[in-house]
């Protein structure tokens, strides 16, 4: 089941749920599940999930991802898509056999979500029909990965900032271009309030001042949109 997000929610979570719709027209799929390494708290956790019980997300993020080693194969090879017939001894897994198999999955596509060397995201799993695993499809799924890595890794950074609802709601406004008397009466909250926020947010994001806050909150997803300049 996908998520219920606001209509106004342009986080990287909402996207990754959102972009799976129009997916899923080109590449039928009967279950889906994008992860997102914390690397807060050092493992993964479901971001998306569409058509898989709880237990069955619980044994991905806990016992699959890190220590299975038929996913370190796929960790291995980023570039490739694999699924049940390419991924050696899949079918007979304990994640086929105890959980897949017995759901009614009997296909799946598995890729691993990278920023380079070493440098793992998340991952991306899918369960097919068998007559869906086409070379067409696969390169629709390559393509995909495109979409799937920067979201995922702008959800990441997102995880790593660690800013409060309240956080975010003042660097958006920074990024607005007002100052602090003005989030201020925005907020209906003291300057002082505001100044503390400011503070927490510039050592949270790495940034000397509220332009290298801004375009760094660009940068990592955290607000919609480049900042635009006041004027007047």
């Amino acid at each position: 089941m996908s998520e219920h997000y606001p209509e106004t929610d342009t986080s990287p979570a909402r996207l990754l749920d959102d972009f799976l719709d129009p997916l899923r027209v080109q590449v039928p799929y009967t279950g889906a599940m994008i992860t997102v390494y914390d690397v807060i708290k050092h493992r993964h956790a479901a971001v998306v999930n569409r058509g898989y019980a709880p237990e069955l997300v619980s044994y991905v993020v806990s016992d699959f991802l890190a220590p299975s080693p038929t996913f370190q194969i796929v960790a291995a090879n980023p570039g490739e898509i694999f699924h049940w017939d390419t991924l050696a001894g899949f079918r007979h897994s304990e994640i086929a056999a105890e959980f897949l198999v017995p759901a009614g999955f009997r296909q799946g596509a598995s890729m691993v979500l990278d920023g380079g060397p070493g440098r793992i995201l998340g991952s991306f799993h899918l369960s097919l029909d068998e007559s869906v695993v086409t070379p067409a499809n696969l390169a629709a799924l390559g393509m995909a990965r495109r979409t799937l890595v920067p979201l995922t890794a702008a959800h990441r950074m997102r995880l790593a900032t660690s800013l409060s609802p309240r956080e975010l709601d003042v660097l958006a406004l920074i990024c607005a271009g007002m100052n602090n008397n003005e989030i201020a009466a925005e907020l209906w909250v003291s300057r002082r309030t505001i100044a503390t926020h400011v503070e927490r947010i510039l050592r949270k994001l790495g940034a000397t001042n509220r332009v290298q806050a801004s375009v760094r909150a660009v940068r990592l997803g955290l607000v919609a949109s480049e900042p635009q300049p006041r004027t007047g």
